[in-house]
């Protein structure tokens, strides 16, 4: 059975989980103007960051990305990778497992 979920309605913040289902993580990223997230890696993971709205400077190891509304970008989990909110902002990001 499909699962349907309302981007809309979740509470949680920073992130959200979208799906019950993990499998591929899906999760509803909300940051106030201003708000980063500290670099990480999701090393088993390709990431796709889908920017629902505002505006996020997007780093990955050495690089700025500056996405706004509508931007999706695709790439490899194993970097740095820290989001920073330009305005207030909500991305849906995919963690897709990389296959063995």
């Amino acid at each position: 059975m499909p699962e349907v979920t309302s981007i809309d309605r979740l509470e949680d913040a920073p992130h959200a989980e979208v799906f019950e289902d993990h499998s591929p993580r899906t999760v509803r990223l909300r940051l106030s103007a201003d708000e980063r997230i500290p670099a990480h890696r999701h090393p088993e993971s390709n990431v796709v960051l889908y920017v629902r709205s505002g505006a996020i400077e997007l780093t990955l190891d050495d690089e700025v990305y500056d996405l706004e509304s509508g931007d999706a970008v695709q790439f490899d989990g194993d970097q740095d990778i820290s989001p920073s909110a330009v305005d207030d902002s909500t991305a849906l990001v995919v963690f897709a497992p990389k296959e063995q």
